[in-house]
């Protein structure tokens, strides 16, 4: 037996609860209420700024006129591909399921052949 530990699953192993008679439909269901999720916080966070900026005497105009430095731009493109990675999970979860399940099939099929 090796003394590291096994690294856990990708994604959670047995039957995921189908909400809609077609597979897709249940991973646009997920995106969006993902992205959904997203934009609720953003939102908040948004308008949490901007009371916090009115505060300090920053009118909304001066906002709009913000350009970022490469360190924030770089940073603003983390978290875009961050949300576009969990955005995007449920379709390649289920892309990986199909995969699966297709190798073990073919493996099943060639056991079978006399």
């Amino acid at each position: 037996m090796s003394d590291s530990p096994s690294s856990p699953p990708r994604r959670p192993k047995g039957h995921q609860p189908l909400f809609f008679a077609d597979p897709a439909i249940d991973h646009l269901h997920s995106a969006f209420l993902i992205l959904a999720t997203e934009l609720a916080v953003a939102f908040d966070r948004i308008d949490t700024l901007e009371r916090l900026a009115e505060r300090q005497g920053i009118v909304r105009a001066e906002i709009d006129d913000f350009v970022p430095d490469a360190e924030a731009q770089l940073q603003r493109a983390a978290r875009r591909a961050d949300i576009a990675e969990r955005l995007l999970k449920p379709f390649r979860d289920y892309r990986d399921d199909l995969f699966e399940r297709a190798a073990h099939s073919a493996g099943k099929e060639s056991r079978e052949v006399p």
